[in-house]
């Protein structure tokens, strides 16, 4: 997930849908994040970057009103190419193993979430005024685990479980993010979505076409 400055990311999303108006724009996309399915429009969270956005997306949906300038807001889950090699993919999967507690969680490739907002662009009277919740995967660290050693012939790489517990108490925005994951999650509807688009790449596909990892 992206998370934007603490200063910045609120005052710079709602300037770009303000100045969108004033040039005449006609079609405005805004890539978000999933707060729960359909919940998402009445559910800010308590994530600080989550509620960020979600105040994004009430700013463009109501500005945008009797302006003459459409728009699609698409959410994505958590990021899969958050999955590097190197420190941060390792904090990134101790993480979830620590926080989620064999619960699953949906991800989604960067390149899909391009697909789509290319998509919208080319066709937007099929996304005007939607709202597009994305994931292209479900699973739980065991289930990561297993997929990433068959597709790599690799172990899934983390590291000690203390570097992620002090990280995840001293960041604030991360830490109340990957409790979130935990007590409520994302709500994607991934096999509706696997429907309108047959090329959505799950974990195993994605490591295969786009990861950094070779299969040993």
């Amino acid at each position: 997930l992206a998370i934007g400055s603490n200063v910045a990311e609120e005052p710079q999303g709602k300037a770009l849908v303000d100045e969108s108006l004033k040039q005449g724009v006609k079609f405005f996309v805004y890539s978000s994040v999933d707060r729960g399915g359909e919940a998402s429009w009445n559910n800010p969270t308590n994530v600080p970057h989550f509620l960020r956005k979600h105040n994004i997306e009430h700013h463009l949906a109501d500005r945008a009103k009797g302006s003459g300038m459409e728009w699609t807001i698409l959410r994505p889950v958590a990021f899969i190419d958050n999955l590097v090699p190197g420190f941060l993919g390792k904090v990134f999967v101790t993480a979830w193993e620590m926080a989620l507690k064999g619960k699953s969680l949906q991800v989604i490739a960067v390149s899909d979430i391009g697909h789509f907002a290319a998509d919208a662009f080319l066709n937007p009277e099929a996304y005007k005024g939607k709202a597009v919740s994305l994931a292209g995967d479900e699973l739980t660290f065991d289930q990561m685990v297993q997929v990433f050693q068959q597709k790599t012939g690799q172990r899934l790489p983390t590291t000690f479980q203390f570097v992620c517990s002090l990280l995840l108490a001293t960041m604030k925005d991360m830490g109340s993010m990957y409790q979130w994951f935990h007590d409520e999650g994302f709500g994607v509807d991934i096999g509706e979505l696997r429907r309108q688009y047959p090329g959505l790449k799950d974990v195993g596909a994605w490591l295969e076409q786009e990861s950094k990892f070779v299969k040993g």
